[in-house]
């Protein structure tokens, strides 16, 4: 019996001190932290994408502040947000002038619309898939449609459609650009937020040519040109391109294209 108590007592005591040393270690080695840590943070959008380079927005703001990272890093951070920390800063925010912001756009319909070389069966990546043989659908410039833009998307804002291809939400897109950064077609585009339509193809095939691998390709036949009243598009190299500086929102594109290339965010 005297054993048990003598055990009890000296786990009391060990607890003990080791509370006191534990009390005392936290004060002697006690780090203020940064009060613009804080603010910076709640500025910045919270989704922990690391499309700045840094493990989450909390370790952005740390870098912020000490001068490791740029105050710009963040690309789905808003102009108004940007202003605002710049002024946690001490920063002049004359001359910040206001981001332009982005949302990404898919450029390519196929889908099952779109004719394949073969049936696939491999790792469901992208990147794996487009070394089997360039892919396997007949189109050089079509989407792979194995879903790698999915994976990386923090926000679940990429969706695939009824017909097999993919679609962003851009009501849902913050713009970090990670989708194109690993789509190893590079038909994943960055466009003005606000904009209605998008070219729906990278084909750069002649028009027959696009019509033997796919229903939905663009095929250079102008009348889109035609339509604009701004001549915001023109064609190159067989594709119809959007010059979103001039492009009003009338959608006379989208309404005349024949094959419906051209397509509504």
């Amino acid at each position: 019996m005297n054993g048990i108590f003598s055990a009890v007592f000296t786990l009391a005591g060990l607890g003990l001190c080791f509370g006191i040393l534990l009390a005392w270690a936290s004060k002697k080695f006690y780090v203020e932290a940064d009060p613009r840590v804080e603010k910076i943070t709640g500025l910045l959008p919270g989704i922990n994408c690391g499309a700045c380079g840094q493990a989450g927005c909390a370790s952005l703001a740390e870098a912020i502040i000490a001068d490791k990272a740029d105050m710009n890093a963040c690309p789905a951070c808003s102009s108004e947000n940007r202003l605002a920390i710049a002024e946690v800063l001490g920063l002049s925010t004359e001359g910040i002038e206001p981001r332009l912001a982005l949302v990404a756009v898919i450029g390519c319909g196929g889908g099952s619309r779109c004719a394949n070389k073969f049936v696939y069966q491999g790792l469901a990546d992208c990147r794996v898939a487009v070394s089997a043989m360039g892919g396997h659908k007949e189109c050089p410039e079509a989407c792979i449609e194995q879903g790698t833009c999915v994976q990386v998307c923090p926000v679940q804002a990429i969706g695939r459609q009824p017909e097999g291809n993919f679609k962003v939400n851009t009501k849902k897109c913050i713009g970090c650009k990670k989708c194109a950064a690993v789509c190893p077609r590079k038909i994943i585009m960055m466009i003005e937020r606000g904009k209605d339509v998008y070219i729906n193809c990278h084909s750069h095939d002649k028009g027959f040519l696009v019509m033997k691998k796919c229903s939905v390709g663009c095929i250079a036949c102008g009348k889109c040109v035609k339509a604009c009243p701004e001549q915001a598009i023109t064609l190159a190299r067989n594709l119809a391109v959007i010059d979103y500086s001039k492009c009003t929102n009338c959608k006379q594109c989208v309404e005349v294209c024949p094959t419906k290339a051209i397509a509504l965010i």
